[in-house]
């Protein structure tokens, strides 16, 4: 009876540390196969406190500092407030976004000379809301601008395209749109500033002081040389309806849309000026 209870009790105590020894064993195990993921660094960058208009100027109010795992950082992202201290932001930054290099910048590098390109001139004319397809221009459009010849005894109305895609620059003193659509501030509009070429730049103060200009909208998808421009001249109110020509105010073999096209010879005073249409590889030439 007692051998029997011994032995009982052994293979209990040998049954339990068995059981320990294999936990154990198993935990080892699983700790030897758990690899611990690294933390990725963390880095203080500025974010936007807060939505950031196009065009305002970068304040310390409306920068904040945060961390964030150097892996999921933005190229170029800026650590210190003084790096963006002066600069203007070039397009609408929203609230938590990353202020970049590209984000911001000094306003000589936004200015209307650095959007001009080597050759081309900026020149504002007048318009009001008709003028200027009721305010829905926006900076970056291109526009054709037709010159209205005032009507004098003896002579018909003519209306003649005088510079074709010539680029909007800006609008009043605006030379960038926040959103989409126009703001409301372009239904009021005083004054366009187009970019165009230095003959362009002398044909287009001709043509505002002698006629009424307005503005027509290219769609983008419209090549900027799809059609040649109209030759800008006035009747002569001291003859019976007789025309004289306005000298080219540069070469006429200039490639449209810049050339002014002189009319042609034995047109009669007053009628329609001549309009050249290139279609692909076809030249239709015809009357207006």
């Amino acid at each position: 009876m007692n051998t029997r209870r011994i032995t009982l009790i052994v293979a209990v105590v040998l049954a339990i540390g068995t059981g320990i020894l294999t936990l154990r064993y198993l935990s080892s195990i699983q700790q030897t196969q758990v690899v611990e993921k690294p933390q990725a660094e963390l880095k203080q960058i500025l974010v936007a406190g807060k939505d950031i208009p196009a065009r305002s100027r970068i304040t310390p109010d409306m920068l904040t500092r945060v961390s964030r795992p150097a892996n999921e950082i933005e190229p170029g992202a800026l650590a210190d407030p003084k790096q963006a201290q002066g600069d203007i932001a070039l397009i609408s930054i929203p609230s938590g976004s990353t202020i970049t290099e590209t984000k911001v910048g000094r306003p000589a590098e936004v200015g209307l000379t650095v959007r001009l390109k080597p050759g081309m001139r900026a020149v504002s004319i007048s318009v009001d809301k008709v003028k200027a397809v009721s305010g829905l221009l926006q900076p970056g459009d291109r526009v054709d601008v037709i010159a209205s010849i005032p009507k004098v005894p003896g002579s018909q109305p003519r209306a003649v395209t005088i510079i074709r895609g010539a680029i909007v620059l800006a609008l009043n003193a605006q030379m960038e749109t926040a959103g989409a659509t126009p703001s409301p501030d372009s239904q009021n509009l005083t004054t366009i500033t187009l970019g165009v070429t230095p003959e362009q730049a002398d044909l287009l103060m001709v043509a505002d002081l002698n006629t009424t200009l307005r503005l027509a909208l290219r769609s983008p998808q419209e090549p900027v040389r799809s059609m040649v421009t109209q030759a800008l001249y006035f009747p002569d109110t001291a003859g019976a309806g007789e025309s004289k020509d306005i000298p080219p105010l540069y070469p006429v073999a200039a490639a449209p849309p810049v050339g002014v096209q002189p009319p042609p010879v034995g047109a009669k005073p007053g009628g329609g000026s001549p309009v050249t249409v290139i279609d692909g590889d076809k030249v239709v030439s015809g009357a207006r």
